[in-house]
């Protein structure tokens, strides 16, 4: 038998929250390069996923 095991819309954006609060840390260690230009574009879709 298959459980359907999703999140609720406050579920999820708490989720979202929690993996974008680190990637802002670990982005703030990072010395400039590609990869962090690359982690920030993920932070920066994250963060307009918050706000649709």
């Amino acid at each position: 038998m298959v459980t359907d095991m999703g999140l609720t819309d406050k579920q999820f954006n708490g989720f979202i929250r929690f993996i974008l609060d680190d990637i802002k840390e670990v982005i703030e260690t990072m010395a400039d390069s590609k990869e962090k230009e690359k982690l920030q574009k993920v932070a920066d879709n994250l963060q307009q996923t918050l706000e649709d």
